[in-house]
């Protein structure tokens, strides 16, 4: 069965409605340790929409998101340590500080292209980590405590730390469904499909990848920001790791990139997986590896595309059915 309809617009509204109030209620039925664990799943779902953001909707491959994971967690910590703000009031920040890291860093990497642009982004990473594990201001290889947090509730961070982490997850499924909706959505689609033909209608495809590249980077900042703050303790070796990224291309290969819902259903076989494998140590890094090899060979657009063809569900596409497409299904119905 192949989708018509694609865009569902009052259908996501609806369920933009009841999953916002039901991530505004769930604190008050859910114990505080497994309110530590949605943080931990809706910050690892926003590590991996943000890239699948990258590469399904910018046409931008990059194999150095920690970098920004690890800006803005150490952005919220250094900042609220050395001035005794609130870390959550300095949230929000986090992404304008990675937004801007990025905006500055964008001239010098889009000269390079394809698996030089990729490989780049992770020595800037490399670069970065290794500056701040020689630094005593900025705790060495022993990393930041968050002191801020330390004469305040758990109960009450936990619980306004799960609000930060829901109100990523409301933006990177129904925000990026907003903007890939938009004309800037479409202008996006069109430079990643083809930078000649995107320009030729008039799309200034440096700009465009631009604001795609720097809202993906910033978005990536804030929820490094909020994982770490769930956790109270930020250190070089775990923020810049580049295994977040062998989790976040794992979630996006598995869901299906260049689709919302994949990196849902990524990030569920994710933890179902860690779960089932946590007593194998490293291994369990391999056997993920592993698993998405066999997806990429048996289900090349991920278990969300195989899904899609199958029973003609796209309840996040962008796509539209031309006139003359709806006149001919409607005549062959």
């Amino acid at each position: 069965m192949t989708p018509f309809t694609t865009s569902h617009p009052r259908l996501v509204a609806a369920l933009a409605v009841l999953t916002t109030a039901a991530l505004v209620l769930a604190p008050f039925f859910v114990r505080e340790a497994n309110l530590r664990l949605m943080i931990e799943i809706f910050t690892v779902f926003t590590f991996a929409q943000s890239w699948n953001f990258l590469a399904g909707y910018v046409g931008l491959m990059s194999f150095g998101q920690q970098l920004f994971i690890g800006l803005g967690a150490y952005f919220v910590f250094f900042v609220s340590n050395t001035l005794g703000l609130s870390p959550f009031l300095l949230l929000p920040f986090s992404f304008v500080f990675c937004a801007g890291f990025a905006a500055l860093a964008a001239p010098f990497v889009f000269r390079l292209r394809d698996a030089y642009f990729a490989i780049s982004i992770w020595v800037i990473a490399e670069v970065v980590r290794l500056f701040i594990s020689q630094r005593d201001w900025l705790g060495s290889v022993s990393g930041l405590p968050l002191v801020a947090t330390r004469g305040m509730d758990r109960s009450f961070v936990a619980t306004t730390n799960f609000y930060f982490a829901a109100a990523l997850v409301l933006i990177s499924v129904f925000g990026l469904y907003a903007l890939s909706m938009s004309r800037l959505g479409l202008a996006l689609s069109a430079v990643r499909d083809n930078e000649g033909t995107a320009a030729a209608v008039g799309i200034n495809v440096w700009w465009t990848r631009f604001f795609g590249f720097v809202l993906g980077c910033g978005i990536a900042g804030m929820a490094g920001a909020t994982y770490y703050m769930s956790v109270f303790h930020v250190e070089p070796g775990g923020a810049f790791d580049p295994n977040w990224m062998v989790v976040m291309m794992f979630i996006v290969i598995i869901g299906g990139v260049g689709t919302i819902e994949g990196p849902i259903i990524g990030t569920a076989i994710y933890f179902l997986l860690r779960g089932w494998l946590a007593g194998t140590g490293n291994l369990y890094l391999m056997l993920l590896g592993a698993a998405a090899v066999v997806v990429m060979l048996v289900a090349p657009k991920g278990i969300w595309g195989v899904v899609r063809t199958r029973f003609g569900i796209d309840l996040f596409g962008t796509r539209r059915r031309s006139p003359v497409a709806q006149k001919f299904h409607q005549g062959v119905r």
